[in-house]
């Protein structure tokens, strides 16, 4: 039996998005000591309102939890991998694949605009292909996944591997079929 080769998309010249996963409630440590070595990276952040009894209070947490994403080459690789609170890249059947930047690019319109997100009443299938048209999210493509209510679809981008779930404008979603 021949083992297939692994996959690796490290390059020692072009920098690229990879997924690292941290411990639990360690992605902003893990951000911060990343910035400090000079190695670029993202955590998708959402506002989360928290009603205590007598007060509100806004917090910033991760959308994807334990995931933070590192924009490098190959030789910040171990470095990364260095990092307090990183347990290791993310990795698809021991291949590791670098995130399209348009995807993260996504992440980024998602989270700047989370709140404002609302969903189309057209009946989509799932597994069809689709891709918002209208507002800061133009361009996001996903697959859906299911409906999950009237007004709401839980969309799955290709590479991440995550579900993502928004809500959006009936006018602003079209099929890609």
């Amino acid at each position: 039996m021949i083992a297939a080769a692994c996959q690796n998309d490290l390059s020692p010249d072009t920098t690229k998005w990879f997924a690292v996963l941290t411990r639990v409630k360690a992605e902003k440590a893990v951000s911060q000591a990343l910035t400090r070595a000079g190695i670029k990276n993202y955590i998708p952040l959402q506002k989360v309102v928290r009603v205590y009894t007598r007060k509100k209070r806004t917090q910033m947490l991760p959308l994807i939890y334990r995931y933070v994403f590192v924009h490098i080459r190959k030789a910040e690789y171990v470095p990364v991998l260095e990092t307090q609170h990183v347990e290791g890249f993310v990795r698809f059947n021991k291949n590791l694949i670098a995130i399209p930047d348009q995807e993260i690019e996504w992440l980024q319109r998602v989270t700047g605009e989370i709140n404002g997100i609302s969903l189309e009443n057209r009946p989509f299938s799932p597994g069809e292909a689709v891709e918002v048209v209208l507002g800061n999210l133009t361009g996001l493509r996903g697959k859906l996944i299911r409906s999950l209510g009237k007004n709401e679809l839980l969309i799955e981008l290709d590479r991440i591997g995550f579900g993502l779930r928004i809500q959006i404008d009936p006018a602003h979603l079209r099929s890609l079929r």
